[in-house]
């Protein structure tokens, strides 16, 4: 290129004058968003996007200009011209400028006047330009009104410039959406809330109107880019200032919609509110969780700003800015935006090879501050752009110092995540190397697995129990019974048919017969609420459900038809050659639909997660050596049938030969020690929580082959009370999937090492991958934390009737294979395995089961006393399992909020994980400052520093967990309280002082265990302490009969009563 001294304009013909080149009827209206930047341009604003692209070898000016012409007939975004409160296509190209950048300072970018210069829009051109600097390195400048186009946008452009370079097709961007369209398309989530002027400058020093930018180039990619910067900032402002700060995050549109094919602006903000001494990792977290939510698609105050015209538009911009000036208050402290990673050959052509592109930001009017990050192959470019006096240059390179500082070691640029331990191989491995048969084909379904098992062994037993055990030829007879009374009935291929029965060879029964129908069966807990289970089988469209007799009236009003096991899985069934002709002829295939299970939802209703037979037999073969599974197995059938670990017991042991062992009714602590003294099962499946009750039971395991754990994070206290207790001859891993998984995907041994925190969930199993990505879906470094995403023949098809929910969970990674979200934050450790670190957003985990807090809250503001609601986990003390909590606000005229009535409408309606242990009334719930609710503010109901102050407050009143003293008190009914006595009563009260947290001495006979925070698992921990202390373990099923229901008016009078009188007769 020759030097040239003053900017030159070259036409698309090769001349100085810019003409039409083929007006087309694209147009498109003025968003929100770039109607607030139209306003700041009428303010003096330079809202110019800059994309500079460096790197050698000569760009021919005139083919520049001829491909400039080209790339913006095929993206019209560029040549747009504003009519009213319209873009319309001008039929112009962007002009390309020709200026001398000999004393341009690529560090500074200072040296290049025409950066800073406003975008010739006047005589009808369009809000873009093309620079091409002369001088080394060669260097073109994209040049693009914020009002038209975002960066992504602008980067869209750039590089269909480039491919109209090479002489390639080109892609084109036509697509007419905008942020605000694309909002209404999507859905919105609601209103960003309103943010004032009360945030600081992270550069602090004198205020002025001069603007900078700062460039720094950082060898190497970072995972969780955004939120390293973000975390620095933030950092910088508590040591400048002091305080919290606000980031605000710009987050592609683009992500939910990846056919839309727009440069259009199509970027609408996330802001974090980063306290003080927050860490990086937590801030990574609250951003995963902002995405996770789409809380970037919510709207913002521009909807109001783009109803004025425009003149008074920017007017009230103005005075906002006027007011922020002078008080040095921001709406943000700062912009950080990511516009992910580029290939450089997407930027090169001919002679020119690219060796950078960086962006400049804009210098936004309310917020001191900007950071455009861009990441290419080998390095990253930080571009910051801030206003203040003359020394603010100086204070952007101690923030880009702080910032290189924090990024610290590069992910290499050949990283590839670790895809199997590098060591020697260990016993997953040794376990996941298939055996002399190998894996199941994924061309067969359990169906036919389960026939072989039958044809080979018809006398093995299959269920074994209390009652006359069935065997294999049993099992297929009866539940051939039950697919020819289906199909009788026309249940068709695919179609969902309910099972609500206890666990039971009944059950089973039923289970078969629907997939022999070529159908898919519905698992539900018998102890869900008839409301419940109508719901479920309203949602799942079914026509049929199977059930015991016992559970039959649970269906009553439920649009389908009632069928009882007892009659179509009687013992002297049988089924004529014409029905099994045609339940051969209903055979499912392997991509049928094997099972729909529910799960809690975020979105307030719970949701069906559709799994096919392919799915299911890949878990049966891999799994199987893990659980020991052959002809030896007696595997205890424990879980509830609507909890998907349950498949875990039912499939592995029955398609291998081994027998299940039912143990119905409610899991109490006298079934569970029958299931450690290994007389019937050898097998068992436990989560967590489970696990550490056995071990406050002081149960001692005998005959125990296998054990598997779980549904919830296994400590390492538990991993090794469970490898001590169990001893050395028993199997024990740690099995980590959601549901939209199939159950598992991940396995480790529980081995000896007490070294962490928490047992590793281990590595990937046969058929499925897994990546750790941070929130541009990129993948982290070995020890980072990152979102867990899973791949490969286990995932689900998705959920039933909810595409919505389908296409948000279930995507598609830049590799093109499709992957489900877990929402689960992970971190790969150095030996391969992954670690579990938490969740991005506010789901928990109750004694193995999901719990969305939204479904519960939707289920509380239902009531009709209820205006606000806020539910979440804590633990009664360190290392107790969590509880549910709920925080409500009554509603206006409420009289008051009555507990134990609260907690009694839930149980109509909610299975018992998702009912709150404790209701707590408050007078509001506490906000962040960006207007959420701060789940983190709500106080502990167990915090005991706040019960002593409740005792200290109420001396006459029993110390109960924070927030219930009063309440409790309230809700006694009048003349029932009576001190304990000594005896019993003393015993008793001690009992539940030690489980509960509480205090003995203020017990009464009137408190209720619910209310102080009791759930079903420490019911069970109580029971059995009665039953060493007080009763004996001969009399624990004639108390259990007597006492009746644990789940409703469990007072400390009403056991004493039950206690005495029990013993009063022995």
């Amino acid at each position: 290129m020759t030097a040239q001294h003053a900017a030159t304009d070259i036409g698309p013909g090769g001349g100085p004058e810019a003409r039409p080149v083929g007006r087309s009827d694209f147009r498109r209206p003025v968003s929100p968003t770039e109607w607030s930047y139209l306003a700041a341009t009428r303010l003096g604003e330079l809202l110019v996007l800059q994309l500079v692209v460096e790197g050698t070898g000569a760009i021919d000016a005139l083919a520049l200009s001829r491909a400039v012409a080209q790339a913006s007939a095929s993206c019209p975004g560029s040549r747009l011209v504003r009519h009213g409160r319209m873009w319309v296509d001008s039929g112009l190209p962007a002009r390309v400028v020709v200026a001398d950048g000999r004393a341009f300072d690529r560090s500074t970018l200072t040296g290049l006047p025409e950066l800073t210069g406003p975008l010739a829009e006047a005589e009808g051109r369009s809000g873009c330009e093309v620079l091409l600097l002369t001088g080394e390195p060669s260097t073109v400048v994209f040049r693009a009104s914020h009002a038209v186009m975002d960066l992504k946008g602008t980067a869209i452009w750039a590089a269909e410039v480039f491919r109209a370079l090479r002489g390639e097709p080109l892609h084109g961007a036509a697509g007419s959406l905008a942020d605000y369209e694309l909002l209404d398309a999507l859905g919105r989530t609601g209103q960003r809330p309103r943010l004032g002027l009360d945030q600081r400058s992270p550069l602090a020093g004198r205020a002025g109107s001069g603007s900078v930018w700062r460039r720094r180039t950082v060898p190497g990619r970072h995972a969780a880019l955004a939120a390293k910067v973000a975390a620095e900032v933030a950092a910088e402002v508590a040591g400048a200032v002091g305080g919290s700060a606000r980031i605000m995050v710009p987050v592609d549109l683009r992500r939910h919609a990846p056919t839309v094919s727009s440069t259009a602006n199509l970027a609408l903000p996330v802001f974090l509110d980063v306290p003080a001494g927050q860490g990086t990792d937590a801030v990574h977290r609250r951003l995963l969780n902002a995405l996770a939510g789409h809380q970037e698609l919510a709207a913002g105050a521009e909807t109001a700003l783009a109803r004025l015209p425009l003149p008074a538009a920017a007017a009230l911009l103005g005075a906002s800015r006027a007011a922020s000036h002078a008080r040095h208050r921001y709406l943000a402290s700062a912009i950080v935006s990511n516009a992910g990673r580029l290939a450089l050959e997407e930027f090169s052509a001919g002679e020119f090879t690219a060796a950078t592109v960086y962006a400049l930001p804009v210098h936004a009017p309310l917020v001191p501050v900007s950071i455009a990050l861009l990441e290419l192959p080998e390095h990253t470019e930080l571009v910051v752009s801030a206003r203040g006096a003359a020394d603010v240059g100086e204070r952007c390179e101690l923030l880009l110092d702080r910032i290189e500082t924090a990024l610290g070691t590069a992910v290499p640029v050949s990283y590839a995540p670790s895809v199997a331990p590098p060591r020697e191989p260990g016993a997953v491995d040794r376990l996941l190397t298939p055996g002399p048969d190998g894996l199941p084909s994924l061309d067969t379904t359990v169906v036919q697995l389960f026939r072989a098992q039958a044809a080979r062994r018809p006398d093995a037993p299959a269920v074994t129990g209390d009652n006359l055990p069935w065997s294999y030829g049993d099992l297929d007879r009866r539940s051939d019974s039950v697919a020819a009374a289906l199909l009788a009935r026309g249940v068709g291929r695919g179609e969902v048919v309910g099972v609500l029965a206890d666990r039971s060879a009944l059950g089973l029964a039923g289970v078969w017969g629907v997939l022999k129908a070529g159908a898919a069966f519905l698992p539900m807990d018998i102890r869900n609420p008839a409301q419940r289970v109508k719901e479920l089988l309203h949602d799942a469209q079914v026509r049929f459900c199977l059930t015991d007799a016992a559970s039959a009236d649970r269906t009553e009003g439920a649009d389908c038809t009632t069928i009882l096991l007892e009659d179509v899985a009687s013992d002297d069934a049988t089924v004529d050659e014409y029905a099994l002709a045609a339940i051969a002829a209903a055979a499912p295939g392997p991509d049928d639909l094997a099972y729909v299970i529910y799960t809690s939802g975020s979105t307030g209703k719970p949701k069906g997660v559709q799994i096919e037979h392919r799915s299911l037999v890949n878990v049966v073969g891999w799994i199987a050596p893990f659980l020991r599974c052959d002809e030896q197995t007696r595997a205890a059938y424990s879980f509830s049938p609507g909890f998907d670990l349950s498949m875990m017991q039912i499939f592995p042991p029955l398609l291998h030969g081994g027998a299940l062992v039912p143990v119905p009714g409610e899991l109490d602590h006298v079934k569970l020690r029958e299931m450690f003294s290994g007389l019937r099962a050898n097998t068992l499946a436990l989560t967590p929580t489970h696990l550490e009750l056995a071990a406050r039971l002081g149960l001692r395991p005998a005959g125990i082959r296998a054990l598997h754990l779980g549904g919830e994070n296994l400590t390492t206290a538990s991993g090794q009370w469970a490898r001590a207790s169990f001893g050395p001859d028993c199997l024990i891993v740690n099995i980590y999937g959601p549901t939209e998984a199939t159950v598992a995907c991940t396995v480790a041994v529980v081995g000896d090492d007490a070294s962490r925190a928490s047992t590793p969930i281990g590595i990937p199993v046969h058929r499925t991958s897994v990546a750790v990505l941070d929130e541009q879906r990129h993948e982290v470094r070995d020890g980072e934390l990152g979102e867990l995403y899973v791949t490969g023949v286990q995932l689900a098809r998705g959920y039933l009737g909810r595409p919505d929910l389908t296409a948000d969970r279930f995507v598609y990674l830049s590799d093109g294979r499709r992957a489900y979200r877990t929402g689960d934050l992970v971190q790969r450790l150095p030996d391969g395995q992954l670690e579990y670190a938490g969740r991005i957003d506010a789901q928990v985990k109750i004694r193995g089961h999901r719990v969305e807090p939204a479904e519960v809250e939707a289920a509380l503001t239902a009531l009709p006393d209820i205006a606000q609601a806020a539910v979440v986990a804590r633990r009664r003390h360190h290392t107790g399992p969590q509880a549910l909590c709920a925080y409500v606000v009554p509603a206006e005229g409420a009289a008051g909020i009555d507990e134990a009535t609260v907690r009694a409408e839930l149980e109509r309606s909610l299975p018992s994980h998702l009912v709150p242990s404790v209701v707590c009334a408050v007078a509001g719930l506490p906000e962040t400052a960006s207007g959420k609710t701060d789940r983190n503010a709500l106080p502990n109901p167990f915090d005991e520093a706040h019960e002593a102050e409740k005792a200290a407050v109420e001396p006459g009143r029993p110390a109960v967990p924070q927030g219930h003293a009063a309440h409790l008190a309230d809700t006694r009914p009048a003349g029932t309280g009576r001190d304990p006595e000594r005896g019993t009563a003393a015993v008793i009260a001690g009992i539940w002082s030690r489980i509960l947290h509480c205090d003995a001495t203020r017990l009464d006979a009137s408190c209720d265990f619910h209310a102080l925070g009791g759930d079903s698992l420490a019911v069970l921990e109580m029971l059995a302490a009665l039953g060493d202390e007080l009763l004996g373990k001969s009399m624990e099923q004639q108390f259990l009969a007597r006492l009746g229901s644990l789940s409703e008016n469990l007072t400390l009078g009403r056991v004493v009563e039950t206690v005495d009188a029990l013993r009063s007769t022995s």
